[in-house]
């Protein structure tokens, strides 16, 4: 199964970033992805172990890498600030090796006058001079490798959070995983709570996917779930959840009310069907006042399986 190169822009979480994940919902979100692969590949026990292990592996690595960069650039960030300090101690010094090298300048006059040990005293003055030069070239260098420690802090966070980002986006389509984002779900309806906004929640589930495997073999299958996902980011908002909860099933969260969302997927469908001829299946359902989070998704999907009777005459696909 080929994964895509890059994921559309909009599929990045934007409002609820969750945090270094945790290694329970990393390795279930692995293994249901590993028993979507056999499932839709046709696969046994064997094989679904194999995968779930390898997809497993790589989430936890993933998030173990991004929590040590983000140890890592907190350590870079303490190594800027103690060199910092080490250069300002030595300028400090430099001054007074400065101040030092006056005074025995004016010692110097002084002799002078007397001409006693007045080759001696400049010498000295000289090497005092050389000695503050120096200290102020080590504090310049301290400073430069302070500002080296900083920016690549910087770029460590960087990579951290990309590191995070990725571990819980679905390798083929670019939605978040399932584990990672009924997490975000659920602080999507506690904002909701809070705030007093409606949050609708609309489960989509791919038509005819088996058949597109069957037919034109899971190159095309795969190619067919990107476009539907990609539909979705261009009729849906950048901070609307998009989560695939497992094969051609997946979970669309938003912050607006029935008719919004309704009059959004009606484009998404419309722009699919003349895009490549692909259709879904949809049910929606509003946040009620104490509906768990559960209840909100399988309201949805009794919404679906109910529209789709009505359509087909029959639930099953």
């Amino acid at each position: 199964m080929d994964l895509p190169e890059t994921f559309h822009p909009k599929l990045r979480p934007q409002t609820s970033p969750c945090g270094v994940l945790g290694r329970r919902s990393s390795a279930a979100d692995d293994d249901q992805a590993a028993a979507d692969w056999d499932q839709a590949h046709g696969l046994g026990a064997a094989s679904h172990e194999r995968t779930a292990a390898v997809r497993a592996g790589t989430s936890l690595e993933r998030t173990e890498i991004s929590e040590l960069r983000d140890q890592t650039a907190e350590e870079r960030d303490k190594a800027a600030q103690r060199r910092d300090e080490l250069s300002m101690r030595r300028d400090e010094l430099a001054e007074l090796t400065e101040e030092e090298a006056k005074e025995l300048d004016r010692r110097d006059e002084i002799a002078d006058r007397y001409t006693v040990g007045v080759e001696e005293l400049r010498a000295r003055a000289q090497a005092v001079r050389i000695r503050a030069a120096n200290d102020r070239v080590r504090a310049a260098r301290h400073r430069k490798q302070a500002a080296r420690d900083r920016e690549q802090a910087a770029r460590d966070r960087e990579q951290a959070a990309y590191e995070r980002t990725h571990a819980g986006t679905d390798e083929l389509t670019g939605a978040r995983r399932r584990g990672v984002g009924l997490e975000e779900l659920e602080n999507e309806i506690q904002r909701a709570r809070r705030t007093g906004q409606s949050l609708v929640a609309i489960y989509v589930d791919v038509d005819g996917l088996k058949s597109v495997n069957d037919e034109q073999g899971h190159r095309a299958g795969d190619e067919m779930l990107r476009s539907v996902v990609n539909g979705l980011c261009d009729h849906l908002r950048p901070y609307d959840l998009i989560i695939r909860l497992g094969g051609d099933e997946f979970l669309c969260v938003l912050p607006t009310g029935l008719d919004e969302a309704r009059l959004r997927v009606a484009g998404f469908r419309s722009d699919l069907s003349e895009s490549v001829g692909a259709s879904v299946s949809v049910g929606f359902s509003e946040l009620c006042d104490g509906e768990t989070l559960q209840e909100l998704i399988d309201r949805a999907d009794h919404d679906l399986l109910t529209t789709r009777k009505v359509r087909t005459g029959f639930a099953p696909k």
